[in-house]
């Protein structure tokens, strides 16, 4: 019976020092400042901003964002840690490691099936930083610019889009 009892405490222990790291994917259809990005992020919390398909917060720089990921995992440092979900034809794998105080993640996201002629896409998001409990840090920050015709009143002409993705991440013992 001690045994069992000891047991018991040893779990409960283990679950009260772990705590909950909240990650996201999100992307602006615009340039961002990274200072500007981080200064907004550290006043906010990651799982309320993000808990939408677009970011939700009074903060003008985090403001107008599309949420391409977002989780809610329990960790305790230092682990190693790993999550697959699928709903739907959309798949997210998500690996990463919590040591020392730096996080390391990489997030994949699949839409599609790859079976027959269904379009099959895969998108990579990694980053790691120094990550302490309270506000969220950007792990990594991403500029991409694409050209794509586009036709206004029967008129083809090209057209270039700038978009500025970050992956970010919140501790919370």
């Amino acid at each position: 019976m001690n045994c069992f009892a000891f047991l018991i405490l040893l779990f409960s222990a283990a679950t009260l020092s772990a705590g909950q790291l909240d990650l996201a994917v999100i992307r602006f259809g615009e340039v961002k400042d990274p200072s500007g990005l981080a200064s907004a992020l550290s006043r906010v919390r990651l799982s309320e901003i993000a808990d939408a398909d677009r970011t939700r917060t009074r903060e003008s720089e985090l403001k107008n964002g599309t949420v391409l990921f977002a989780q809610s995992l329990p960790v305790s440092m230092p682990t190693t840690f790993a999550s697959a979900t699928r709903l739907g034809n959309s798949r997210s794998d998500v690996r990463g490691n919590f040591t020392g105080g730096k996080l390391a993640v990489e997030i994949s996201l699949s839409e599609g099936v790859a079976v027959g002629i269904r379009n099959f896409e895969k998108r990579n998001y990694e980053g790691s930083a120094a990550i302490s409990a309270g506000p969220a840090t950007i792990l990594s920050i991403r500029e991409t610019r694409s050209t794509a015709p586009t036709v206004v009143k029967g008129q083809s002409k090209m057209s270039t889009s700038t978009f500025t993705t970050i992956v970010a991440a919140q501790y919370t013992p």
